[in-house]
């Protein structure tokens, strides 16, 4: 990716510090911390401000008593967090708090040093109808090691409270020296909810020091990334702290300073995320679902261009802390708000398994595109009955039209033609079971059952049952949207599986890149074309055939080929999962895409009804308000258009003596059977 615009670059600069650190020999807002030392009320005319010193301070303080020269490091303001054009998810701000700054009295009691205190943030208090208070050990403690700076106490709940101009306004005579602004740098996401779990949030990185100076403390909070990209790039974000030799009298007062090192701003992380992308897709999340997620891919080199979760959570509630009570909030909701679906959440993949499940069979050579075999309405394996979402027999089929309808009897039959080893292989060269190595904490890795697992874990290789369930994306089988999204554009591709690429690049505020992350391969896949195109025509006629089970996915900007899916969830709780996954366009795919819905406890869902109209709603917006010099979607522009094949099944079943048809299972049956019925509905 080439250097920023200057255009982009301004955008970079609205952090309120950055600028000014980059103008001024002494970042602004470290001036404004010296001048927030206490000052001598005299008149104006004799408070010339003292003009830095190169002198050696410590010689100027010796023979003063309770004079000190101190050290002080000044933290550097944290680097921002933009999408791929710039547009800022984390920046900067100037905050203040009201502090108290202690004069020194001689020979005081401890009483008459915690009533000093006392009645300063009192008379404060009935100025701004407030009730903040210090503790008498706090103000004794402060006292002792380190009155020379301000004690912030405009503090609730343990949290910094901060001041606003009116408050400050209100205050007028009060300030000055006993009672002083103390300012600070404070995180600020101008989007609020978007992208909340993949920026993260930020925290404090120690208390500030209670016990006596030393060298190198700093002059207000540091903070430190604790959630996404704020903590697995910090030490890129979080720059350089400056140094500053500050002399004071006896009575506080800021005689001379001597910056010996100006603070470095962090550096920029440039995301792959489209901010536009990212909120259309938390947007239809939010219309359509309590519990969801959805991811996009650029299919030619990686790029993550969305990846949504909902419920998610106001990142600005972080700063400069969460109140426990709010915390407690977000993390008992029954609803996850803080838990990233789209790269964390572990689901069983359902029907979109289906198409590991025909190119592996595909694959093995036992079975071809030409291939027929009998979509019943359920068969026997072993000692269990295995059902279609249908409860009519649909004849025989093709693996187009398999798809098509996603018959979960004829996928039963291919998988057990083709063996586990020729499925799980599949599913573990498209990149199931492993993580994708996004630099985000706690991926999930998802799960896929093998004969080795089997025999290592359980005694013995994978029986048919165990391969007929996962052959649906049922069973021992999970993915992450995350997951199911690069798969398909694995497919999407078909010679190989492009690294997911969350960042582009890091740059300094001078526009350099200083580390730029290349598009690179993950890994080889080669697929079959024959076999390949074969699966394509049955995920376009999904969206586009006559009967698909995904035709509320279609738009009339491009041709989608798709996959819907549905699966039991939660047993306990009657909860099931709709999938839609996929790319576009059909004939040469640029954008991969994978949404998983949460149904509510009882609620009748289904790939095609519930996971399908979020796509649909996507990439509609995608293409509607899209500037008509998108680069990517005139890359699309002549994009070949994929026939839709029609298949006719046939009533000639194939001969395959080892799975025959089960026969018609009495409503009133119970066990198993109608473990199976509730588990494999419709997809």
């Amino acid at each position: 990716m080439p250097l920023l615009s200057s255009s982009l670059k301004s955008r970079l600069c609205q952090a309120v510090f950055c600028l000014q650190v980059a103008a001024l020999p002494l970042p602004a807002q470290t001036q404004v911390v010296l001048k927030a030392q206490p000052v001598v009320d005299e008149p104006k005319a004799e408070t010339k401000p003292a003009e830095p010193v190169k002198q050696d301070l410590k010689a100027s303080w010796q023979t003063q008593k309770e004079a000190r020269a101190l050290t002080l490091s000044v933290p550097a303001p944290r680097g921002q967090i933009v999408d791929r054009h710039g547009i800022p998810f984390a920046q900067n701000r100037a905050a203040n708090y009201l502090a108290l700054v202690m004069p020194y009295m001689d020979g005081a009691s401890e009483a008459q040093i915690t009533s000093f205190a006392k009645s300063t943030i009192d008379n404060v208090n009935r100025v701004l109808g407030k009730t903040w208070s210090l503790s008498d050990e706090k103000v004794l403690l402060h006292y002792k090691h380190r009155r020379w700076l301000p004690l912030v106490f405009s503090v609730e709940e343990g949290l910094n409270v901060e001041i606003t101009p009116d408050m400050e306004a209100k205050l007028g005579p009060l300030l000055g020296k006993s009672v002083v602004i103390q300012p600070a740098y404070m995180r600020h996401y101008p989007q609020g909810a978007t992208a909340c779990h993949i920026i993260g949030y930020t925290g404090k990185t120690r208390p500030l020091p209670t016990g006596p100076i030393v060298d190198g403390d700093p002059v207000f909070e540091e903070m430190e990334g604790r959630e996404g990209i704020e903590t697995a790039f910090d030490s890129d974000l979080k720059g350089q702290p400056g140094i500053v030799n500050v002399l004071f009298s006896p009575d506080g007062k800021r005689l001379a300073e001597d910056v010996r090192r100006t603070p470095s701003p962090g550096r920029n992380v440039v995301l792959s995320i489209d901010y536009n992308f990212q909120k259309y897709a938390e947007n239809a999340l939010r219309r359509h679902t309590t519990g969801g997620a959805m991811v996009i891919m650029d299919v030619t080199n990686g790029d993550i261009l969305a990846m949504a979760s909902n419920p998610g959570f106001d990142l600005n509630e972080f700063v400069p802390g969460i109140h426990a009570k709010r915390y407690a909030e977000l993390t008992k909701d029954p609803h996850l708000p803080l838990f990233p679906r789209s790269f964390r959440g572990e689901y069983p993949p359902a029907s979109t398994f289906k198409i590991v499940t025909a190119l592996g069979a595909l694959d093995s050579g036992k079975v071809d595109e030409r291939t027929y075999f009998e979509c019943d309405s359920a068969m026997e394996i072993g000692n269990r009955v295995f059902h279609n979402w249908n409860k009519e027999g649909e004849g025989s089929m093709t693996v187009v039209t398999a798809i098509k309808r996603s018959c979960n009897t004829w996928f039963y039959r291919a998988a057990l033609e083709a063996g586990a080893p020729s499925i799980s292989n599949m599913a573990l060269r498209l990149g199931f079971g492993e993580r994708t190595g996004i630099p985000l904490k706690a991926e999930g890795a998802g799960f896929v059952q093998t004969d080795a697992w089997t025999l290592q874990n359980l005694g013995s290789k994978m029986q048919s049952g165990d391969l007929a369930n996962m052959a649906i994306g049922q069973g021992r089988v999970l993915a992450t949207p995350l997951q199911v999204c690069q798969s398909m554009a694995g497919l999407g591709d078909g010679m190989r599986i492009p690294q997911p690429r969350l960042v582009l690049q890091i740059q300094d505020m001078a526009d350099r890149v200083m580390m730029a992350y290349e598009p690179k391969d993950r890994r080889r896949i080669d697929l079959n074309p024959v076999h390949r195109q074969a699966v394509i025509n049955g995920m376009v006629a999904v969206v586009n055939g006559g009967g698909g089970t995904g035709r509320a996915a279609g738009i009339k900007h491009a041709q989608i080929a798709g996959k819907t899916g549905t699966a039991q969830w939660k047993v306990a709780k009657d909860q099931n999962l709709a999938w839609f996954t996929g790319f576009l366009p059909a004939g040469k795919p640029m954008f991969a895409f994978a949404v998983v819905y949460e149904g509510e406890p009882g609620e009748d869902v289904s790939g095609g009804k519930k996971a399908a109209p979020i796509v649909r709603e996507v990439f509609t917006n995608i293409f509607e308000k899209a500037p008509a010099d998108d680069p990517m979607l005139l890359a699309m522009k002549d994009a070949p258009k994929a026939s839709v094949v029609e298949e006719e099944t046939v009533e000639t079943p194939v001969d395959t003596p080892s799975i025959r048809p089960a026969q018609p299972v009495p409503q009133q049956k119970k066990g198993i059977g109608g473990f199976f019925r509730r588990l494999f509905g419709r997809d």
